[in-house]
């Protein structure tokens, strides 16, 4: 499917009556400007839906992605029956802008691509949401890690958009020790002989796969670790660097730097009270019991904030990687019964 640009195009797709699985597009948004300073001419806002639109427009539901994940990240949660079930809700999967088929360093301003935040994401799929989808609420906005960040500021600047939020492994700022690793990432990654090349023609760094396996361990836990055979410790190591191998270094860097800046409490001078009481949402809490890279108190503080916020701790020793949909994992089917059974409570 080509870009959507043209309205009469979005119009044709919203009043489709035939359930569409998988369908492609992205949404020119026009000139964006940054929060932190510089400006995009022309921002694409990538996505792919699953099921329809209902005759109320009233059954969106908005799937965000986490760090170095993609619109296609949460697939394993999609299908009838399951967590976000295209039966009922219209789901759409954004691809945040900076990756993928959204506007990215690696279309050609590599460096000179401007550092954006969270809050930098949620705009651009709040002007793709109500320009291109023609949108003016939807149902639930809902994410892991990264893609929990984004609910949450969803939830927070536009509080009357939706009626609901699900936060899998969230935390209302990036923790001490995610930062840090974050750090230690670009540390990495500047030793790199091939660093000092022109960045907007730069290729893939060595030094990647170096970064990703430092990084690995503190997205699971020392039990985890421990308890499975060191071969298949190496298996998921390398599959985590053939999925990085993927992204262009300088998407990779933009991406885990907005992560890493994140405090939804910033524009609130840093009071987090004052933060969340902006949700009006009905929100659903899910950390796991042995996250570790973002904080299992964050998500305690979340609760405490947020007006009426269910919190249901999910048990594993898979630390912050437990949302991850895995065929027949006890914790995969946990995050899609309580969120099936979450969606379907909340009132029209």
């Amino acid at each position: 499917m080509n870009p959507w640009t043209a309205a009469e195009e979005v119009e044709r797709y919203c009043q489709a009556t035939s359930v569409r699985q998988g369908d492609e597009g992205a949404c020119d948004i026009g000139t964006f400007d940054f929060e932190g300073g510089g400006q995009l001419e022309q921002m694409k806002v990538g996505f792919v839906t699953h099921g329809r639109l209902n005759d109320k427009r009233d059954n969106a539901v908005l799937l965000l992605p986490g760090t170095t994940n993609t619109r296609h990240s949460a697939d394993g949660y999609i299908g009838s029956g399951n967590a976000f079930d295209p039966d009922r809700h219209f789901v759409i999967a954004f691809e945040a802008i900076g990756a993928g088929t959204s506007s990215k360093p690696s279309d050609g301003l590599g460096c000179d691509f401007p550092r954006y935040n969270i809050r930098d994401l949620v705009r651009a799929q709040y002007q793709a949401v109500t320009e291109c989808f023609g949108l003016e609420r939807v149902a639930a906005v809902a994410g892991a890690s990264m893609g929990a960040f984004q609910a949450l500021e969803w939830a927070i600047a536009y509080p009357q958009f939706m009626r609901s939020a699900v936060l899998m492994v969230p935390a209302a700022r990036a923790s001490h020790i995610f930062r840090s690793v974050v750090s230690t990432a670009e540390l990495i990654l500047q030793l790199d002989p091939n660093w000092g090349e022109p960045m907007k023609d730069m290729k893939q760094l060595r030094a990647l796969g170096a970064a990703v396996r430092m990084y690995f361990p503190w997205t699971v836990t020392d039990s985890y670790l421990e308890r499975i055979p060191l071969a298949l410790i190496e298996q998921e190591i390398q599959t985590a660097i053939a999925r990085s191998a993927s992204w262009h270094p300088w998407d990779y860097l933009r991406r885990y730097q907005a992560s890493a800046s994140h405090d939804v409490a910033e524009p609130f001078g840093g009071d987090l009270g004052r933060a969340l009481e902006q949700i009006r949402a009905r929100t659903l809490i899910m950390p796991t019991t042995s996250e570790r890279l973002l904080g299992a108190d964050s998500a305690k503080q979340l609760q405490l904030h947020i007006e009426g916020a269910q919190l249901v701790p999910v048990q594993t020793d898979r630390g912050h990687l437990g949302w991850r949909a895995v065929e027949g994992a006890r914790e995969s089917q946990i995050f899609s019964n309580q969120i099936a059974h979450f969606l379907k409570e909340t009132p029209r």
